[in-house]
């Protein structure tokens, strides 16, 4: 008597990502919903953000009579997030919301607008690579302003020249760091696996862009307004307390982000370097 075949055994589940797999896929935006290959829907949050932000006077305890928004902390994190254009949109579009919404905070407007834009811009030009025709046009216009600012500040108002670079030291630092090759260790930082190297990366990156905007604000405001060679004197204390607090809110908030967003599914702008 023969024995009754026995059954197929069950075939193994077909692999539903079969024909997906390869080389990791690039996914650039071409149609009018982008600025600068960003979608246009990152760049309204992160407006959006930089508007809600302006609402807090960060240095209601550290400024000297004066206040500046939490928003300033993380204008350079857009040039970071959404890449120079975009970044400098969605920055310059929040600060304009934030001077409508939020005038408590504002200052100049129209300083408070370019300068929250020109953050994101330098930010992004801390990269991998310089980006170095965007560099250099930055490079011209803070040297074209260190020379501006201190004709009218020594030769045409009488400011003492130690007084002027003492005071201006934070922003002279930064200069520096901007114009050296550390830019492009930055921006490496940025792209590190490790996060605390990216916290670094940040702090770093927010005392140098977050600085050089400071710095566009002061000379073209001193043009404007020029103030005695007395306020001066609390430059040299205020200036490097409230730089190391926009970067700290830069470095915290930034670290997050981008954490979350490594984690995250989300289309990566083609020019975002974290």
């Amino acid at each position: 008597m023969s024995t009754p075949p026995s059954p197929p055994p069950p075939s193994a589940p077909a692999d539903t990502f079969a024909g997906l797999q390869g080389a990791e896929r690039r996914i650039t935006f071409h149609d009018a919903a982008s600025i600068g290959g960003a979608p246009v829907a990152y760049v309204i949050v992160l407006a959006t953000v930089i508007a809600v932000l302006s609402f807090i006077p960060f240095s209601i305890v550290l400024s000297g009579g004066s206040s500046f928004p939490m928003a300033q902390g993380v204008y350079s994190l857009n040039g970071w997030l959404l890449g120079p254009w975009a970044g400098f949109v969605a920055s310059s579009v929040g600060s304009l919301v934030g001077v409508f919404l939020a005038p408590h905070t504002a200052g100049i407007p129209w300083l408070a607008v370019t300068g929250a834009g020109l953050a994101a811009l330098v930010a992004a030009s801390l990269h991998p690579t310089g980006r170095n025709r965007l560099w250099a046009a930055i490079s011209v216009l803070i040297l074209v302003g260190w020379v501006s600012f201190y004709h009218h500040a020594v030769n045409l108002n009488g400011v003492r020249p130690a007084v002027f670079i003492l005071c201006y030291l934070t922003h002279l630092s930064s200069t520096l760091l901007f114009l050296a090759p550390t830019r492009r260790w930055i921006g490496r930082a940025l792209r590190s696996p490790d996060l605390k190297k990216v916290a670094i990366g940040l702090f770093l990156g927010t005392w140098v862009s977050a600085s050089l905007m400071m710095f566009y604000m002061s000379w073209l405001s001193y043009i404007l307004l020029t103030w005695p060679e007395e306020v001066f004197y609390i430059f040299f204390v205020m200036v490097p307390i409230e730089n190391a607090a926009r970067s700290v809110i830069g470095a915290v908030i930034g670290t997050g982000v981008i954490a979350g967003l490594r984690s995250m599914a989300l289309v990566k702008p083609p020019h975002a370097n974290f």
